[in-house]
């Protein structure tokens, strides 16, 4: 015989065995029904539902009373099997539960059964030597049907056996069979016996156990419920001092780029020196705090980008939405510089923000950053700010326009709508001056390539020496613009760059029909006042007159005079501007804005983007009339209520302000 067909048949043998067992005890339900005066003595149980050719049944009980035969058919025609099914001639029933309906064993009957109990481990031990013999026979002769038959003939002789065995220790035990089926039934659902229960008190009809499990859980539920109004008590509080707090700045927190109203001694003719910002605050829906440099990367010969993280190393403290910008402040040459940045990383990471930025000469804050700033630098930061913003939401697709490092915002959106896998289609139009000042050129390569929806076109002015480039050269056409966006008139548009590649492309996107309710703007450098500039006069002229008008002016006279212009040179006043609230007075020359006549004569205005986008310089005209170049972010409400961006404001008239 092969190995493994004999152990595959010995394991089903001892399976079949253990099967058998849980025949066992029903054995004892019959024996004890043999000896019931209530129930009808049977043929031996084994043998009717095992029957052996080889022994004949043993014969009924003399004096027992036979059961009708309904009862024992009652189950057995269905042809049902297991615990439900028939057994032994009786419908098959839970052994201990079946005990509680027989009444106590008489001596006669338990006679009766010991001696029917015996007969049947002698006849089992006989068959059962009998089969293990022929099952021997039969591997020797490698006769599988015969060891079948053996090993079947084997767990008929077990359960036999097994049957008489349970009557005897039934018997041994000397307890009713309703006594015994009590006691089963208590350990099954855990109750405490009859005799201990004189000595257990039953709180409420509860064991001690059960009362203090309850009490346990209802101390924790307490707990939790008073944990819980504790909280949102605290919770409410801080609410209602955060609306009542009043919306500007507290003076703690004057000069450390937090805006609010700076106070200036009555004749300061310089802003105060701010401290370094506090670590954590908040002020609307803004952020102020220090940020640590945590790396710098270069991408062109002039642009770098930044990487601020929280100094104490954890997440971003405040929220962004891609487009948005912060503004940087920090103390270069003994005085104050404060600009602000759009962040180029996305909103999905939260770890850091960065900010990229161009190297300009005459740009302070740049010059210190590219310059000075290193690993470790601290910088004071403002924000978010701004309202040049797309996260994906109500449009199909978007039209990303820019110029130079005006890519900042565009980036931010790429990356915030890939990292998103948002579905729609992305077309990015992105002009330099040479192909060495490709910002992100490399990292818009690798997205092209990895989301399908994202469409490139770069363009540059001129292709720098050495370079291999295979692109567009020259200015943005109609044409180029029409071949690289179908379909652009019904697409929503967000540009951005210097303002004469935006005026240029304002007029582009006119010709191709696009709505001017599609296009959004944002503006990088200072925009180009609308007034003349003023006729300028020789050098040699004598410019005592200019202080004579400032300390006439600071006097309250608004009397006309001439006034000092870049480069030494002086020229006439056409206008006066006055701040109501400090009291001071200046000459308002047609090129200079508000914000810049205001920081010239130390009247305090805080400031943010400088190029009319975040609203932070937002000031109440008083009196005259001013022209804003861009005036993004004033709504209707603030129109009408009289505010205008000082950043922007010119005027060749005089001007009164609330300052």
């Amino acid at each position: 015989m092969h190995p493994r067909s004999d152990k595959g048949i010995m394991s089903a043998h001892s399976v079949a065995l253990a099967v058998q067992v849980c025949f066992v005890r029903l054995g004892l339900f019959v024996a004890l029904t043999l000896g019931s005066g209530a129930t009808a003595q049977t043929p031996d149980p084994h043998a009717g539902h095992h029957p052996d050719p080889t022994q004949a049944p043993s014969a009924p009980l003399q004096g027992e009373p036979q059961a009708p035969p309904a009862a024992v058919s009652s189950d057995c025609s269905s042809g049902n099997s297991g615990m439900s099914g028939c057994m032994m001639g009786v419908p098959r029933k839970q052994l201990y539960p079946q005990l509680m309906e027989l009444p106590a064993l008489t001596p006669a009957t338990r006679a009766r059964i010991g001696a029917d109990a015996r007969s049947r481990i002698d006849h089992a031990n006989t068959a059962m030597s009998k089969a293990q013999e022929d099952y021997q026979s039969a591997t020797r002769n490698e006769d599988t049907a015969g060891m079948a038959a053996a090993a079947a003939r084997e767990r008929i002789a077990l359960g036999e056996l097994e049957s008489g065995t349970a009557a005897l220790r039934a018997l041994a035990e000397a307890k009713p069979p309703r006594q015994i089926a009590m006691t089963w039934f208590r350990e099954q659902m855990n109750l405490v016996s009859p005799g201990d229960a004189e000595n257990v008190s039953k709180p409420f009809g509860l064991s001690w156990f059960h009362a203090f499990s309850m009490v346990v859980v209802a101390t924790f539920a307490l707990t939790m419920l008073v944990l819980g109004v504790s909280r949102h008590r605290r919770s409410a509080a801080l609410v209602n001092r955060l609306l009542e707090a009043r919306p500007e700045a507290s003076p703690a927190l004057v000069g450390h780029g937090i805006p609010g109203p700076v106070l200036a001694p009555p004749n300061a003719t310089e802003p105060a020196t701010p401290s370094p910002a506090p670590a954590l605050a908040r002020t609307d829906t803004r952020w102020a705090g220090s940020m640590r440099v945590a790396s710098i990367m270069r991408e062109t010969p002039h642009v770098k980008t930044f990487r601020l993280v929280e100094p104490s190393g954890g997440p971003l403290p405040f929220n962004f939405q891609p487009g948005q910008f912060l503004t940087l402040s920090c103390m270069v040459g003994g005085h104050l510089v404060r600009r602000s940045y759009t962040i180029a990383s996305p909103p999905t990471r939260i770890a850091y923000v960065e900010v990229t930025v161009k190297r300009e000469d005459d740009g302070e804050m740049s010059r210190y950053l590219h310059d000075q700033a290193t690993v470790g630098t601290l910088l004071d930061v403002l924000g978010p700010s701004g309202v040049f913003v797309f996260d994906g939401g109500g449009a199909d697709s978007i039209v990303l326009i820019a110029g130079g490092v005006g890519i900042t915002p565009m980036m931010c959106v790429i990356r915030y709508l890939t990292d998103r896998a948002w579905p729609g289609d992305i077309y990015l139009v992105f002009a330099a001056r040479n192909t060495d000042e490709l910002i992100f050129r490399e990292e818009l390569e690798y997205l092209q390539r990895r989301y399908p929806r994202l469409h490139v076109v770069a363009v540059v002015a001129v292709r720098s020496e050495g370079s291999a480039w295979m692109g567009l050269e020259g200015q943005i056409t109609k044409e180029s613009i029409a071949h690289a966006v179908p379909a652009i008139e019904k697409r929503r548009i967000h540009l951005c760059g210097p303002p004469a590649m935006m005026d240029a492309m304002r007029r582009v996107l006119a010709e191709l029909d696009v709505p001017a309710d599609q296009i959004k703007a944002e503006a990088f450098g200072p925009a180009v006042g609308l007034a003349p500039p003023p006729k300028q006069m020789p050098a040699s002229e004598p410019s005592a007159a200019v202080a004579s008008l400032i300390r006439s002016t600071d006097e309250g006279d608004a009397g006309a005079g001439t006034a000092s212009l870049p480069g030494g040179v002086a020229g006439p006043a056409t206008a006066i501007i006055s701040f109501a609230r400090s009291g001071r007075s200046a000459p308002l020359l047609p090129d200079k804005s508000v914000l810049e006549i205001a920081e010239s004569i130390g009247v305090p205005i805080d400031y943010s983007c400088r190029v009319g986008t975040c609203g932070i310089c937002k000031t109440k005209l008083l009196a005259g009339e001013v022209s804003m170049e861009v005036q993004d972010a004033l709504n209707d409400e603030d129109k009408a209520a009289g505010l205008i961006l000082a950043c922007q404001a010119r005027s060749l008239g005089n001007i009164t302000i609330d300052a």
